[in-house]
């Protein structure tokens, strides 16, 4: 009797914890959201400024043409690249953006995923000076045939040169959710990098 009384109290207590657990997630990602622009981080990555929330950890890469990020104050299962690539590419923009999430292994549900055309970003500051063209994919997909992942990816040419920022957020379904609007953001607000040496992440 005593043990099954123990096990009971163990069981609720969990169940307790969890909702505490639940509560203070969702006040924290409140606060986030009032704070987001307050305490935004300023990156300068080659020719874009981003915006970056205070939360998110820059993590080390392979090379000076890459920037990645997570959430170091959380387990969240997310990730987001920022990718420059100079090569010229003279395909059309769409064209290149497929091939470029073929070659990521990446394989969108058809029945949940949007595809913003640069005609969407036209009066946004970045695209409407005439200097790049944006497009946009997200949903939910399947990496590599068996991983289930919450993907939202932007290729940002200049227009100029041909070369081309490939920025990518990574999660799991339900971690999409909470980073996504972040990343969105992060995108949307990108503006160009004004300072003399752009080779500065």
């Amino acid at each position: 009797m005593v043990l099954a009384n123990l096990g009971l109290a163990i069981e609720w207590l969990a169940f307790f914890l969890l909702i505490a657990l639940g509560i203070y997630t969702m006040r924290v990602i409140k606060n986030e959201k009032k704070n987001y622009l307050e305490n935004a981080k300023v990156i300068n990555f080659k020719k874009f400024k981003l915006l970056v929330p205070s939360w998110w950890g820059e993590i080390p890469t392979e090379n000076s043409n890459e920037i990645a990020f997570k959430r170091l104050d959380t387990r969240y299962d997310w990730e987001a690249r920022f990718i420059w690539i100079e090569e010229k590419n003279e395909n059309d923009i769409i064209e290149l953006f497929k091939e470029k999430i073929q070659e990521r292994h990446i394989l969108f549900d058809e029945d949940s995923s949007v595809i913003h055309n640069p005609s969407d970003f036209r009066e946004k500051d970045l695209i409407s000076s005439g200097e790049f063209e944006m497009v946009r994919l997200e949903g939910t997909a399947t990496a590599d045939r068996a991983e289930r992942l919450y993907y939202d990816a932007f290729l940002i040419r200049e227009l100029e040169t041909g070369h081309y920022l490939y920025a990518e957020s990574r999660s799991s379904v339900l971690n999409g959710l909470v980073e996504g609007p972040y990343f969105e953001e992060v995108m949307i607000r990108l503006t160009k990098n004004t300072l003399k040496n752009i080779e500065t992440a």
